[in-house]
């Protein structure tokens, strides 16, 4: 039986292309663990980010959120902060270029996980 949705660590520091061509592929939905980043500062103070951010008066992780949806990623950011619980949900209205997108697509790194890598779990 093929599994109907897969959750992953993805933000766009560590975006896994070829696993979730692999979703695609098999229509799998891919939903994002840590869609922001998993609390790295650096991801929302990103330039590239910042700069779109402003571009359409929204928040960096907005901005972050509105590539994952655009992107076909389910994303279900954690907060306890009823005001960042509202700021999050702004993120579908946002609409982003196809440049803006490309320009966060661009942000993968290869050293981008922020959490510990499932097949050294020990398991």
């Amino acid at each position: 039986m093929v599994p109907v949705i897969h959750q992953i660590e993805l933000h766009p520091y560590f975006q896994q292309r070829e696993l979730r061509a692999f979703h695609d592929e098999h229509r799998i939905l891919t939903q994002a663990w840590g869609p922001l980043g998993q609390g790295r500062s650096d991801l929302l103070e990103n330039e590239a980010i910042t700069a779109i951010a402003q571009a359409h008066g929204a928040t960096p992780a907005q901005v972050v959120l509105a590539w994952h949806l655009a992107r076909g990623i389910v994303a279900i950011p954690k907060s306890v902060t009823p005001s960042r619980i509202v700021e999050n949900l702004g993120s579908v209205q946002l609409r982003l270029a196809e440049d803006e997108l490309v320009r966060i697509d661009e942000l993968d790194r290869a050293d981008g996980r922020a959490g510990r890598d499932p097949a050294d779990s020990g398991h």
